[in-house]
């Protein structure tokens, strides 16, 4: 049997079977776009690059609300002492330090969290940080 035969005879049966089996590829397209739908719309800011420390960096030295929002949702209890929408504007208004942020060491601690040191490297001399996350990663300050 020549090579265009079979690959037709294939492409007739695939159709086939999926077109039987539509329902089920109706359903799963659905739910697939509800769960993408709930992604989207219900779920919190996202943490980049999956640490605390790193997200409030970005927000630090960056004037971008989703940074912002995301550098709210890592706070820990204790520092949760204004609202989000509050703690995004204070963002806008601070005079943040922008440029080359440099994570430069870190350290876990004999309670489960970590210290985190960075480097801010912009027009001026560089700027250091350093952010203290709980055993969740949770951020419990920011010098």
């Amino acid at each position: 049997m020549p090579l265009p035969f079979i690959l037709a005879r294939i492409a007739a049966r695939t159709g086939l079977a999926m077109w039987r089996h539509r329902l089920a590829w109706l359903g799963a397209t659905l739910l697939i776009a509800a769960l993408g739908l709930y992604q989207m719309t219900f779920a919190g800011p996202s943490v980049t690059n999956g640490d605390c420390a790193d997200t409030a960096m970005a927000a630090v030295t960056r004037a971008d609300d989703a940074a912002a929002h995301a550098a709210y949702a890592c706070l820990g209890p204790g520092l949760r002492n204004t609202s989000e929408d509050q703690f995004v504007a204070n963002l806008h208004q601070r005079d943040s330090a922008r440029g080359q942020v440099n994570r430069v060491a870190e350290q876990r601690t004999s309670d489960g969290g970590r210290i985190v040191f960075y480097t801010v490297q912009g027009q001026g001399p560089a700027v250091g940080y350093i952010v203290y996350l709980d055993a969740q990663g949770r951020i419990l300050k920011v010098e």
